[in-house]
């Protein structure tokens, strides 16, 4: 899990591309805090997303339930 430290900041696609490929292939999940799919189209960074959350498929759906009851910007 790793979630914004402030409005502004961008995460960079080339610290999460890789890692989200291995969880994927592993049968896990990863998306943003709101619970978006991580978009690698937008350049350098992911300017469509907010954090990144990444867990086996078990956890995930109780997770970002969680998430979505617990921050302000899910």
């Amino acid at each position: 899990m790793r979630l914004p430290v402030s409005p502004s900041y961008e995460e960079n696609i080339w610290d999460h591309a890789a890692g989200a490929l291995l969880v994927e292939e592993a049968g896990g999940k990863v998306c943003d805090a709101r619970q978006m799919p991580l978009d690698f189209t937008q350049g350098r960074s992911l300017l469509k997303n907010k954090g990144v959350i990444a867990s086996n498929s078990e956890l995930h759906e109780s997770l970002m339930k969680e998430m979505k009851e617990t921050m302000n910007f899910c």
